[in-house]
């Protein structure tokens, strides 16, 4: 139930930036539709790119919070260290937790695999949108 809680409130996390970023856009396209497009599009790229970072070091930290407040780990720096780990799915196993919180392992990484399928998600959307923007089609 715990590693359900915390994956809803990361996707929740998540979900907050896109639309704040969707927000953004929406108020940058009068902007977007101007001259320099190239330039234009770099700079939206940038803004993905650290909304993609945010998204994930939240992320990552929320697990690690939690690890350490479990005191599954005894410094914060093994819990952030595990957690980012376990979030990209990389899983080296040269940190592991115990075996009885194994399922929250898992469920880490499952977060982490939901949440880089909404950021890929997001960029996509994002590069879409700012493309039909800046060549004058409707969405």
């Amino acid at each position: 139930m715990l590693g359900t809680v915390i994956t809803l409130v990361s996707l929740l996390g998540g979900a907050f930036m896109w639309s704040a970023l969707n927000e953004l856009l929406l108020r940058m396209e009068p902007w977007l539709r101007g001259s320099n497009q190239h330039f234009k599009s770099f700079i939206v790229v940038s803004m993905v790119a650290i909304s993609t970072m945010g998204m994930t070091t939240f992320g990552v930290w929320l697990w690690a919070i939690i690890f350490r407040q479990m005191s599954v780990f005894s410094t914060l720096e093994e819990a952030v260290y595990y957690s980012l780990v376990a979030y990209t799915t990389l899983g080296l196993g040269d940190i592991v937790v115990p075996q009885k919180l194994r399922l929250l392992g898992g469920m880490t990484g499952a977060n982490g695999f939901l949440m880089f399928g909404l950021m890929t998600a997001m960029i996509t959307d994002t590069l879409r949108h700012v493309r039909r923007v800046q060549h004058h089609l409707r969405d």
